[in-house]
């Protein structure tokens, strides 16, 4: 931001006596959301090239587990998988950390931070020396990573006003999406023509030019930060130094005087407790949110089994080479990519229908139909994906297995989102952060049992029981909250009751 002084300001300092309060807001200029388009695109570039590179890095070695393993011999069948899912463990749970920070140091320190401490992990992966050292690497990469995830959707929200939000959400959206179906594409090439080393080589060299292009174009938009570097420079102006100045976002609240070590370790303690606490306490608490985080941390394994198992499904069952299976992936992200652009067409259609035949009075409710198609089509694709892998089909068949089931998991995931949003409204940041919690458990968890699972069960059982734990968890769960959740919200004290 300009560190400019509000003309209102010096004009208010001529008739104010000494101890005068004075509030620090910003002029119509300043303020981010009045900023110029190209300095907002600019902005969610910066956001938008992390949050693609990061489940890219998370999935690129999915196709070289097996030559990772043969070349630090490992026997254990729960190592292998260990390479994917220690890194998406730090990566969900780390916003859950850095989130709080970004509200006191601003978004631009935690993105650039994050971005340095990834790059170098990432990088010190390629240069490995064991497995160990390995895990180690890819558990602290996942942690930087996260910052990306932790800031990217609060950059958009500071930077684009409520109308304005449709593009950039979709495209920060897109990078997940894309990141994880073409990460795998370019590892199995990678591994088939190079070494399983260049994973991290390439991503690594990526990352670095993510960080020079922040370096160039990122700018602070966190508005009470923005406040607070004006107020900074207010304050070191001789005429205000009698004068107790308060940023528009302090003036209701009780303001330390001093910004001491001590003081802002209070604060990042006070803001742990309001967030991380909060999110465990609603997790535990909250009917509506134990089942839709029960609900979407299944699916999300579910999603990373898959993906974590493909390319060995092509190999065994199909004999492809390394590189021709990870073709393979674009399946999948054909279903990400039908199911984010049918419930945003459709969603918003239905809400605004719906919200017409209840006298314009708009319920958190409304967000739920398009959930209960989505739940039907996450079992249906996982048989049919299951059976014909089983009996070596066409592939087209199991290809069109995979996609159903993330066509559905995605439409499931962003009317989860949006429903809690609402349904909690002032506390919907931490509804979402006690899903974010299983996410993240079982993101991490379910790829380490998938191998004995198949093994035993095979691609058709295995598929099947997926299948039928989707079925028994997800398909009441639309219906509950359709006719319970009004009743469920009157009851809590964290939940709007309209």
């Amino acid at each position: 931001m300009d560190d400019k002084i509000s003309q209102a300001i010096h004009e208010e300092k001529n008739d104010l006596p000494n101890n005068q309060i004075v509030i620090i807001d910003f002029d119509p200029h300043e303020h981010p959301h009045q900023w110029p388009n190209y300095r907002k695109y600019t902005i969610l570039l910066t956001v938008t090239l992390p949050i693609f590179l990061m489940p890219l890095t998370s999935t690129i070695i999915a196709p070289a587990v097996d030559a990772i393993e043969a070349d630090f011999h490992v026997t254990s069948t729960v190592e292998g998988p260990l390479t994917v899912s220690l890194f998406l463990l730090t990566y969900c749970l780390g916003p859950l950390l850095l989130g709080p920070l970004s509200e006191l140091l601003g978004r631009v320190p935690i993105l650039f931070a994050g971005n340095l401490f990834f790059l170098a992990f990432n990088l010190a992966c390629g240069f490995s020396k064991s497995i160990t050292q390995l895990l180690v690497f890819r558990l602290l990469s996942g942690l930087g990573a996260s910052a990306s995830l932790a800031t990217g959707a609060s950059t958009i929200g500071d930077v684009f006003p409520k109308e304005e939000r449709g593009l950039g959400l979709a495209l920060l959206n897109m990078g997940p999406v894309l990141g994880s179906c073409l990460g795998p594409i370019a590892g199995g090439y990678i591994t088939d023509y190079s070494t399983w080393r260049w994973a991290f080589h390439a991503t690594s060299i990526f990352g670095g030019i993510i960080i020079l292009t922040g370096l160039c174009l990122s700018r602070e938009t966190y508005a009470p930060v923005l406040l607070q570097r004006k107020k900074q420079t207010l304050q070191a102006t001789p005429a205000y130094k009698d004068l107790t100045l308060l940023t528009q976002f302090e003036k209701d609240i009780p303001i330390p005087s001093t910004s001491s070590p001590q003081t802002k370790t209070r604060s990042i303690i006070t803001l742990y407790r309001r967030t991380l606490l909060r999110s465990l306490y609603l997790l535990f608490t909250q009917p509506i949110v134990q089942a839709l985080s029960l609900y979407y941390g299944y699916l999300y394994g579910l999603v990373y089994l898959v993906l974590s198992t493909f390319p060995t499904l092509w190999r065994t069952q199909y004999h492809l080479s390394t590189s021709t299976g990870s073709l393979h992936y674009i399946a999948p992200c054909i279903g990400y990519l039908l199911g984010a652009q049918t419930c945003a067409f459709i969603s918003d259609k239905i809400y605004s229908h719906l919200k017409s035949t209840n006298n314009g009075i708009g319920k958190p409710e409304f967000r739920l139909p398009l959930m209960i198609p989505a739940s039907l089509l996450v079992p249906i694709g996982l048989f049919i994906y299951g059976w014909s892998a089983q009996y070596k089909t066409h592939w087209i068949v199991p290809d069109i297995g995979i996609a159903l089931p993330l066509m559905g998991a995605t439409v499931i995931f962003q009317c989860t989102n949006a429903y809690l949003l609402e349904a909690y409204s002032v506390y919907g940041a931490s509804a979402n952060g006690g899903v974010y919690i299983l996410r993240g458990l079982t993101g991490f968890g379910f790829p380490m049992f998938s191998p004995i699972m198949y093994q035993v069960l095979g691609y058709g059982w295995g598929n099947s029981l997926l299948g039928f734990v989707a079925v028994a968890v997800g398909c009441p769960i639309p219906w509950v909250l359709w006719w319970f959740g009004e009743r469920l919200r009157g009851k809590s004290s964290f939940a709007d009751k309209d």
